[in-house]
């Protein structure tokens, strides 16, 4: 006789934590979250979500940006800004649909924007983004493409916030020297994105980036606007350079590439 034993260990949903003041707005997110097999908890303001995230992290965070204590930006800028839970996407949802507030959304670091009103697809697809970004995190080797060629696109600004918090995450080094390489990841890009958008006639800027277990590659494509900071060494852009192991400047390709070790 052969017994067939059938494991009763069921794999544990993801969770969502919802940041929204509004009851019913809060309740409306979490049944659609629920649609996608998430199991999902409230917060109805900052320091509460704070609280709750402190206790044990959420898969990902639905976040507010209008709270009634503190921001949703300084609510973002706190999970973001600690190597325990910067790895938590975090969406904001806002009816601040202003192309100012998702720059500063992504400033503060989070991972996708959507605006209120808001179709059950739009919450789906975050959620969808949300598990892939999760998915990419134990990869031995992460790498990707920011291109600065429409100022009206703000995909590189979304994609270089994650890039900051996987450097702050997966960086052995001590949290505040991680935190301080991804500050300089950060002005790194703005650096670019600012050249792009002064100079909209020229080619497009781009910035590559390569993250693996040893280290962090940036490339950065369209060097013309290194050429008047080579004269400029007070510049916060040169200085911050110091922070890499190694700056190779390719002319000819229009092309520098900054190297950090974590050895």
């Amino acid at each position: 006789m052969c017994t067939i034993f059938v494991s009763s260990e069921v794999e544990p949903m993801p969770t969502a934590l919802i940041v929204e003041d509004e009851p019913e707005a809060n309740k409306l997110l979490g049944m659609l979250i629920k649609l996608r097999d998430y199991d999902s908890a409230s917060a109805f303001d900052g320091r509460e979500a704070l609280e709750r995230i402190g206790r044990s992290s959420p898969d990902v965070l639905f976040l507010d940006l209008m709270l009634p204590d503190i921001s949703g930006y300084d609510v973002c800028k706190a999970v973001k800004g600690s190597r325990a839970t910067c790895l938590v996407p975090v969406v904001v949802v806002s009816a601040r649909v202003a192309a100012r507030n998702r720059a500063d959304s992504f400033q503060a670091g989070a991972d996708e924007f959507v605006p209120k009103p808001y179709t059950p697809d739009q919450i789906f697809e975050a959620l969808g983004r949300a598990d892939a970004l999760r998915a990419s995190v134990e990869r031995d080797r992460i790498e990707g493409t920011a291109r600065f060629d429409d100022p009206d696109d703000d995909s590189a600004a979304r994609d270089l916030a994650w890039l900051r918090s996987l450097v702050l995450g997966r960086c052995p080094l001590p949290e505040d020297q991680a935190a301080a390489l991804a500050d300089v990841v950060g002005r790194v890009a703005a650096g670019v994105e600012g050249w792009a958008r002064a100079n909209p006639d020229q080619p497009a800027a781009a910035l590559h980036y390569e993250l693996t277990r040893d280290g962090l590659a940036l490339t950065l494509q369209g060097l013309r606007w290194l050429e008047p900071l080579d004269r400029a060494q007070g510049d916060p852009f040169i200085a911050c350079l110091g922070r890499f192991d190694r700056a190779d400047v390719d002319r000819d390709a229009d092309r520098l590439t900054l190297v950090k070790r974590w050895g």
